[in-house]
């Protein structure tokens, strides 16, 4: 992850937004999380850790199950979950770390990471990354801010893979789709052959999160960027293109309008749309549910249909600066990213790129064919993160999907919508 060098200014602004606490509530911390001269060093008792992803059918209770024995190197911790949906998991991580509480170690998106270093709230992990060197990938530079590791790779599951249902495209000898037109015409004859989406995704401000890295994959597959990495580009006319295009799929009637992310995917799952644009995590949820019609051999997954590669999700392992127990949090830190650890967790991320080249079990991709598409994609795909505005990703993507929204419901030119975003954030953002 790059740095973002901003103003002052800009970034007071960017902690406003993402309703972190300021400095005045930040310093309370010691009281309400523990004094760090005290017993914080202490290396036991109970540590918790915050994760929306124990909350995900299938794929949850595979990953609780990997951590939950860990006991530490002098066996005497105890870990406990913390069950935050993914709707509200940012804006209640962000209120408790803000106040000085918090889980002791938390799974965060590369956005919220970015802003939560920004207001000291995460500990510096350098000692750890010193410690294992060249066991590390260089998916774990997504941890490194202002010249700091703050934190590392969990899992980068990557956006930029189309799924599609194998048994529905071979009843309608189908091939798989390459570029924005076939793709759409995919998607028609589905609709008319049989009557289900062709193809579904986000399109609504209510799941602002997902819908980023969902959108992103239109931006960055027509060729576009929000930043230059010192200014902002909003209205390029690849951005206008991929917008244009996204909403000529809603348009088609292709796609349901008001579905949300579980609705939409439990459908695919039950063979009832044909194709979704992707995570590798989604992708291991779906074919590890047994009571689905879609299943590892029958799910097929392909580079996105668009020219050029698609988004990740970067999902980083950080902690807690103001726990009361910041040497266990640390050790598990340190566990998560050893042999042990990885080797544990795998099974749970499936195709998702992880902190070491740990592979996935051979029996997983014999049964997950699909699998080795995510894994070549995580190389190429990209962070939604502004570049140049990190801190401010949030705030950028947001004034963007609230225009592509209205845009939807209300139409409207694209490229005049986008240039006032431009405006709009340039006045705000400076």
């Amino acid at each position: 992850m790059k740095s973002n060098h901003a103003h002052p200014s800009r970034r007071a602004r960017a902690l406003r937004i993402t309703g972190l606490v300021a400095v005045a509530t930040i310093a309370l911390a010691g009281c309400a999380a523990g004094d760090d001269s005290s017993d914080a060093g202490s290396a036991g008792g109970e540590l918790t850790f915050s994760n929306w992803q124990f909350l995900e059918d299938g794929k949850g209770p595979i990953i609780w199950d990997a951590v939950k024995g860990y006991t530490g190197p002098d066996d005497n911790i105890e870990l406990t979950k913390v069950e935050i949906p993914f709707a509200n998991y940012a804006d209640k991580l962000s209120t408790e770390l803000g106040a000085g509480g918090g889980p002791d170690v938390m799974v965060l998106q590369d956005s919220q990471f970015a802003s939560l270093v920004d207001a000291g709230v995460l500990e510096p992990l350098d000692d750890i990354a010193d410690e294992l060197g060249d066991t590390l990938n260089n998916t774990n530079e997504a941890g490194v801010f202002d010249g700091g590791q703050y934190g590392f790779n969990w899992e980068r599951p990557t956006y930029s893979t189309v799924i599609y249902n194998k048994d529905i495209f071979a009843e309608l000898g189908l091939e798989v789709p390459t570029t924005f037109d076939e793709f759409l015409t995919t998607a028609k004859t589905i609709k008319d052959e049989l009557g289900i989406a062709g193809w579904a995704g986000r399109h609504q401000t209510a799941e602002i999160d997902g819908w980023t890295l969902e959108m992103a994959n239109w931006i960055y597959g027509f060729g576009g960027e929000l930043s230059d990495g010192k200014k902002l580009t909003i209205d390029k006319g690849e951005n206008v293109e991929a917008v244009e295009a996204f909403l000529e799929t809603f348009a088609s009637g292709v796609a349901p309008i008001g579905d949300d992310a579980s609705t939409f995917r439990a459908k695919f799952g039950q063979g009832q749309v044909g194709m979704l644009f992707e995570n590798s995590g989604v992708a291991t949820t779906i074919t590890s549910n047994p009571d689905n019609a879609v299943n590892g051999q029958n799910m097929g997954a392909a580079p996105l249909p668009l020219a050029n590669p698609g988004s990740n999700s970067q999902l980083i392992i950080a902690v807690n600066a103001n726990s009361d127990n910041k040497e266990a949090a640390k050790d598990f830190v340190r566990w998560v990213l050893g042999e042990e650890g990885q080797t544990a967790i795998r099974a749970g991320l499936g195709a998702s790129a992880m902190a070491t080249d740990v592979e996935p079990d051979a029996a997983f991709l014999e049964t997950n064919p699909w699998a080795t598409q995510f894994l070549e994609a995580a190389k190429t795909s990209k962070s939604t993160l502004v570049e140049g505005f990190e801190t401010e990703s949030k705030v950028v993507w947001r004034e963007v999907l609230t225009a592509v929204e209205d845009l939807r419901v209300n139409g409207g030119d694209v490229k005049a919508k986008l240039a006032e975003v431009q405006e709009s954030l340039e006045a705000e953002l400076g």
